[in-house]
């Protein structure tokens, strides 16, 4: 009597499973998409943190490089000046 009663409810509620798996799989790919975007964006932020160190030592580099630069300005200006 209960398998008829089951098989009964899947004659009249088909459309309904077909729904429900339709709604699991659905969900499935939306999370795999979810996934493989947090991994590319985990990628950038590492690629990310690997140039901001580069062009931190550019920087600093540069700045060391004007230093010198306006050190020896002023030095030959100076001299200029006694001379």
């Amino acid at each position: 009597m209960m398998a008829e009663e089951n098989k009964s409810f899947l004659k009249e509620n088909w459309s309904m499973l077909v729904w429900i798996l339709a709604a699991v799989f659905a969900s499935g790919g939306i999370y795999a998409e979810f996934s493989s975007l947090k991994m590319e964006l985990q990628t950038v932020h590492e690629r990310l943190d690997k140039k901001i160190l580069v062009i931190d030592n550019l920087e600093q580099r540069i700045y060391v490089l004007e230093k010198n630069v306006e050190y020896e300005r002023g030095y030959k200006e100076a001299k200029k000046e006694k001379g």
